[in-house]
């Protein structure tokens, strides 16, 4: 069987998980096939054939490409997380992990080995991310709460059709053009259906339409409203520390 390459991983993750989580390095390093399953167990919930199985032939044909290609997403992250595993024993983060400050949780006590246990790293981090190396939450949950919350929003054609920017003939078009990593703004824009200023409007309401991560957690017993302020105060001062080398490609703050 043929070897997995960091770079067929991370285009399969921007499948499995979408195009808005960060994708590098120690994402491969602590993701397991937990998480994996989960994301693809979500996302095959939506694009599913069956849920089409009344629409029109080339949504279902279009429907029927799209699961295929998740499932071959799938497959290929849990061989790399397998050869990744066999080759390299050390990062499978699989040993008791000590959380600076247990979080309360509601729902049962979960397994401690999915704690991160180490140093946070040294540059800007999302708030998912930042809870995780803090070692208050498990990857599982990073995970879980980016497909939550991407569930939460209206997607970007929904908005332009309300906004009377785009009709349903328009929006199958740019749906229709199948390009690697492209999403629906980039083809929209290629199309010429979307000004680059469009389309910068319509992710913006669309992120302000989603529910902040904060709250998954809060629903999840990992913490309450009080201990989430704190580490909101954590998190700003960590990336305030390191905004300088890195620019304005992270997330500073996560209030609503």
């Amino acid at each position: 069987m043929s070897q997995i390459t960091e770079i067929q991983a991370y285009r399969a993750c921007r499948t499995l998980f979408g195009p808005d989580l960060q994708f590098n390095r120690d994402f491969l390093h602590y993701l397991q096939p937990s998480g994996v399953r989960s994301a693809y167990r979500n996302k095959a919930k939506a694009i599913h054939p069956d849920r089409f199985a009344v629409a029109e032939q080339r949504i279902k044909e279009k429907q029927q490409r799209l699961f295929q290609d998740l499932s071959l997403a799938y497959e290929t992250v849990q061989q790399f997380l397998k050869q990744r595993d066999r080759f390299c024993p050390a990062k499978n983060h699989r040993s008791p992990a000590a959380s600076p400050a247990q979080p309360q949780r509601r729902s049962g006590p979960r397994s401690r080995s999915q704690y991160y246990r180490g140093p946070l790293p040294a540059r800007p981090l999302q708030f998912g991310l930042f809870l995780y190396y803090q070692g208050t939450i498990p990857f599982n949950a990073v995970i879980s709460a980016i497909s939550w919350q991407r569930q939460q929003r209206p997607t970007i054609g929904e908005i332009a059709r309300r906004w009377g920017w785009l009709n349903d003939v328009q929006i199958r078009q740019v749906l229709n053009l199948r390009k690697a990593g492209a999403r629906f703004g980039e083809r929209a824009e290629q199309l010429d259906l979307l000004s680059q200023l469009q389309v910068k409007a319509l992710l913006l309401h669309q992120r302000s339409r989603q529910k902040q991560m904060g709250e998954f957690f809060i629903e999840q017993g990992f913490f309450d409203a009080e201990t989430l302020n704190l580490l909101l105060g954590k998190l700003a001062e960590h990336n305030r520390t390191y905004r300088r080398e890195f620019g304005g490609q992270y997330y500073y703050h996560h209030r609503s």
